[in-house]
């Protein structure tokens, strides 16, 4: 039997774990220590996802009778095959991944990938860019919401993206690795149509998780001037959210403001720490006894269940109506989030469904080797134990509102489509156009899904909590 992860905080949404398959301690941090020649083979990495899989998998029962591990030629190989029926049956569309536990707790505790510093996003054949994060390659480079990107230089002159996303869908050789020093010449087209050629290269991109500009701001009600709402546009939940988003409630505190809207339309997840900060900063009036979450393993580690319930801070408020933005890139612990409060304050989405993902990861790290499996180990439930929407919350919810994502119009802008509903909503307690059968959004970034709603498989540890990242 493989050793009980041992538990740290701040945790991935939903936990956490480091586990030294071959003896010894760790942690959710670190480089993954000093690499012993030997315990990093092919075999051992193999046998190593192969028995974390065994004892942790949250779908036992979809894991393959038996399997040969020589049959694959990486981990990662191997990885893909055993949770091939979770994925076909949207339970595990691609959240179980191997990296490193540098490049892991870099992104989660930091918000520090390598990259141009944007996000791309395919829309009827046209290469989109929905944010550029500040003091970036692409942010210096003149790029912003909304801009297109035509053509890409990888070395050997502009090539049309239409060209490119015909051999190239994931356009991991059109933009290149995620190493320093990588260049790209890129084409763009500005909103007001002016055409822009820079050349950009790939450095260490921290991200903000509130931007600096509209990440918060105070609206008024339509129709009720004198009501304030408070926005907020938090983009990823990582270690560094905390400061803000507490400044964030305590200035709404201190006006007094009862009505919300959370910005999470690219939020992809990450910290369980900071989800539940964030229920609690909505938890004024919540008893002791009041359960935010609940936290389910697999039957065979059913031990390990546990409920989070609310802890009232100082800088707590007291909603009476919270308006979500979302889109299909809504994941994770922002739909966490949405579906805690359900049951204590009245909410909507605004925009488009979420992703569907109500399970979370592990962190299992090979002793001796610089790699770190991330495994679907957990499910997580509201008060009422109300999970499992893997097709997304919209069908959960008693308000899903439709809306549009407005590119021409920064985020945080009252004009802008989808926070212009989430006002009305608050504002009438109605939807002015329901959502229908979930449309493609946001949910095919750049290739053609595998499987309806199924991210591109991230080929880094920051995309795959924010796809389509650059």
């Amino acid at each position: 039997m493989l050793p009980l992860p041992r538990w740290t905080r701040p945790l991935l949404l939903i936990a956490t774990a480091a586990l030294a398959a071959c003896g010894g301690g760790g942690g959710g941090g670190g480089d993954g220590g000093t690499i012993i020649p030997g315990t990093c083979s092919a075999t051992s990495q193999k046998q190593f996802v192969l028995d974390s899989a065994r004892e942790w998998y949250l779908f036992p029962e979809l894991l393959p009778a038996s399997i040969n591990i020589a049959d694959y030629a990486t981990a990662a190989e191997l990885l893909d095959a055993l949770t091939s029926a979770a994925r076909a049956q949207g339970r595990d569309r691609y959240f179980s991944y191997l990296t490193t536990p540098q490049e892991d707790s870099s992104f989660l505790q930091e918000g520090e990938y390598i990259g141009f510093g944007f996000r791309i996003q395919l829309q009827d054949g046209r290469l989109l860019v929905p944010e550029v994060y500040e003091a970036s390659p692409a942010d210096d480079g003149g790029m912003g919401r909304g801009v297109e990107i035509t053509a890409i230089d990888s070395g050997s002159g502009f090539v049309p993206m239409a060209t490119i996303l015909a051999t190239d869908p994931d356009l991991e050789q059109a933009l290149g690795p995620a190493s320093t020093g990588v260049q790209r010449g890129l084409r763009y087209l500005r909103r007001d149509g002016q055409q822009v050629e820079v050349t950009l290269t790939k450095r260490v991109v921290t991200i903000q998780p509130l931007p600096a500009t509209n990440g918060t701001r105070v609206f008024s009600l339509p129709g009720n001037p004198s009501v304030q709402v408070g926005y907020i546009n938090l983009r990823t939940f990582i270690s560094t959210a905390e400061t803000p988003l507490r400044d964030a409630y305590s200035q709404f505190r201190t006006q007094g403001i009862d009505y919300f809207i959370l910005d999470l339309r690219y939020n992809g997840g990450g910290l369980l720490a900071i989800a539940e900060l964030l229920g609690d900063l909505n938890g004024r009036d919540r008893l002791a006894a009041d359960i935010y979450a609940n936290v389910r393993y697999n039957s065979r580690k059913s031990a390990n269940d546990e409920t989070r319930r609310f802890q009232p801070q100082p800088q707590s408020v007291n909603p009476v109506r919270i308006a979500f933005i979302t889109t299909g890139l809504t994941a994770s612990a922002s739909e966490m989030v949405v579906n805690s409060m359900k049951p204590w304050a009245e909410v909507a989405i605004i925009g488009d469904d979420t992703y569907g993902k109500p399970v979370g990861q592990a962190a299992f790290d090979l002793a001796g080797c610089d790699l770190r499996l991330r495994l679907v180990t957990l499910k997580v439930t509201n008060a009422l134990e109300q999970g499992d929407y893997y097709d997304g919350l919209a069908p959960t919810l008693p308000f899903a509102c439709a809306a549009g994502d407005d590119l021409s119009r920064g985020m945080g802008d009252p004009q802008e489509s989808s926070t212009a509903a989430a006002l009305s909503w608050l504002n009438l307690g109605a939807c002015g156009q329901v959502m229908g059968t979930p449309g493609a959004g946001l949910r095919a970034l750049v290739a053609a899904p595998e499987a309806a709603r199924t991210w591109p498989r991230p080929a880094t540890a920051a995309q795959a909590w924010l796809p389509g990242l650059f």
